[in-house]
């Protein structure tokens, strides 16, 4: 193992001379004398592929965004835009889709064609691809190429999720005569691919006939390449961030949180001047779930949620990145998120409830290693109303098996969304969803909620439907099915040079406007 002395120099080695040396011998270091302006970061946990069909981490959905396109987008508004669908059209039985393609090219010089929209998601649904991203479009019945521009796409059934699974990197849309996606990309993105070092470095280039144009008619992206580097240690990352060898910071690790945000979550001092903190919601529920199969009166799941001072657990514990959930479990920054309908702190009610109790019934909360604290704060909190309950520390894969297995009674749980929509987090209580079939884990059954549940997937887009998420919400905060803690955020540090960087509640890195100027 290499001590601190020879990691720091390995870092500096990394980030200093290689960097400087390889880019300069691509062509493409923002500092050489060409010019080049090149966005740089860090992927500690390495690409595992840029095929599309397999970008399930965030590490290749980062990458396959620069060189891929679907036919729709979710923007930095969290807003579905189109992309290489300049419009479409649903019918009145709101199973048809027709989308209208733009004029754009694949980074090989062949036209976008509606074949290669037809080719892309039947090689998603393809049993000899195996791609985990398959489910997304099970719900199709039939492709069709009308015309070279024009794809038909035609539902089993209504689902007015369809859309925002379109915009989920599964559906890139790739050129049918290209096989070796994993290890040379081919797209419609704004950078295409230009070498790949394992282990040690990616450079991506400008794509220099892409489609897209600023508001005064300037050609995007404005970047000529982005560099991306390996390094597994993220205090290393962080040090080679100080340095200047990277253009941002996008994961605030445990090493250096403390060091850079101050208790309330805004950068420190010594930070501020050189550096900004960019802050934005991420579609991530914290919650705690309890087992429905092995009842808890509502009371005490009440209770539990009114212990919670959920302001104070993010301050002491998250360095204030996260706002507390005062709603159901349908998080900010999705339509139908109500920030009122959930469980108030308020203590002096719960003890009332526990202190009714002349024999309080045993409780224990499982959780992994990276969430303890979280979880003996909510322990420390009914302590102090006179319920002493457990805290189970287990492996991640224990936790995996016992929760789907249904063996557990409360245990620490977490949703990030896989698609815009807060349909995504309701059906996490629905009766078909049930483990192990599904990702019901707390096994909950109700009828009233499935019958919502079934209103909200067969609604269009629209108030209506929007109405139908905050009741489907409001019904399960009603019965405290679950203790959301905290919705989370997305948490980014840039030093002065980087402008343009956006995001997304999905957590995107969007580079199309992005400039790292001269410091």
């Amino acid at each position: 193992m290499l001590n601190r002395s020879n990691r720091l120099k390995k870092a500096s080695f990394l980030g200093g001379f290689f960097v400087v040396i390889f880019l300069a011998f691509t062509a493409c270091d923002a500092n050489s004398a060409d010019g080049k302006m090149v966005f740089r970061y860090n992927e500690s946990a390495g690409i595992p592929s840029l095929d599309p069909a397999f970008a399930k981490e965030k590490s290749s959905i980062w990458a396959v965004q620069q060189l891929y396109e679907g036919l729709v987008a979710l923007n930095s508004n969290n807003v579905i835009v189109p992309a290489l669908a300049t419009d479409w059209q649903v019918d009145s039985s709101a199973t048809i889709y027709t989308f209208k393609l733009r004029e754009a090219s694949f980074h090989n010089g062949k036209r976008l064609r509606a074949e290669d929209v037809v080719y892309s998601l039947n090689r998603l649904r393809d049993p000899a691809v195996a791609s985990p991203g398959s489910w997304v479009v099970e719900g199709i019945l039939s492709i069709q190429a009308l015309d070279v521009s024009t794809v038909k796409i035609v539902l089993h059934q209504p689902n007015a999720s369809f859309i925002s699974l379109l915009a989920m990197p599964f559906c890139s849309v790739v050129p049918m005569d290209v096989a070796t996606l994993n290890t040379a990309p081919v797209g419609t993105g704004p950078f295409k691919f230009h070498v790949w070092h394992y282990g040690e470095k990616m450079v991506l280039h400008k794509n220099e006939h892409y489609w897209c144009f600023d508001s005064a008619g300037v050609p995007l992206p404005y970047l000529d390449g982005i560099s991306i580097s390996f390094l597994t240690d993220q205090q290393s990352a962080f040090l080679e961030y100080l340095r200047g060898n990277f253009d941002f910071l996008p994961n605030l690790d445990p090493s250096f949180k403390d060091d850079l945000l101050t208790k309330k979550g805004s950068l420190q001092e010594r930070y501020s001047t050189e550096h900004t903190l960019v802050r934005s919601p991420f579609l991530n529920t914290e919650y705690l779930v309890f087992n429905a199969e092995r009842a808890l009166p509502k009371d005490l799941r009440w209770a539990i949620n009114a212990s919670i001072d959920r302001s104070e657990m993010i301050t002491s514990l998250r360095n204030g990145v996260g706002v507390p959930a005062t709603g159901g479990i349908i998080p900010a920054g999705l339509p139908g998120h109500v920030s009122t309908i959930g469980i108030d702190y308020a203590p002096d009610s719960a003890k009332s409830i526990i202190a009714a109790y002349e024999e309080l019934p045993e409780l224990t909360l499982t959780t992994v290693a990276n969430y303890r604290d979280l979880c003996e704060f909510v322990q420390g909190a009914l302590a102090k109303l006179g319920w002493d309950i457990a805290v189970n520390v287990v492996p991640s894969a224990a936790l995996r098996s016992e929760k789907s297995s249904g063996t557990l009674d409360f245990f620490r749980a977490s949703w990030i969304a896989d698609y815009p929509d807060a349909e995504n987090y309701l059906m996490l209580f629905s009766s078909e969803m049930k483990a192990p079939n599904g990702p019901n884990y707390s096994r909950y059954s109700s009828p009233t909620f499935d019958s919502l549940y079934q209103c909200i997937q067969n609604s269009p887009f629209g108030p209506e439907r929007t109405a139908l998420l905050s009741k489907a919400d409001d019904f399960l905060a009603e019965e405290a099915v679950c203790v959301p803690l905290y919705y989370d955020e997305v948490l980014r540090v840039f030093p002065s040079s980087t402008i343009g960087v956006q995001t997304n509640a999905l957590n995107a890195l969007n580079l199309l406007q992005a400039r790292v100027v001269q410091r």
